[in-house]
């Protein structure tokens, strides 16, 4: 395992899209913003 913060923000951000289906489309905005910090966390190598 090569970056556990990509893996924790993973798998939050599954908990949101859960959330979001099941509660309140606004779920779906912290999904989105941690979805994007994956992202960068990513592209800096």
């Amino acid at each position: 395992m090569k970056n556990p913060k990509v893996v924790i923000f993973s798998l939050i951000a599954l908990g949101f899209l859960a959330l979001t289906f099941l509660v309140d489309w606004l779920f779906i905005i912290p999904a989105v913003i941690l979805l994007y910090l994956n992202q960068r966390e990513l592209m800096k190598k």
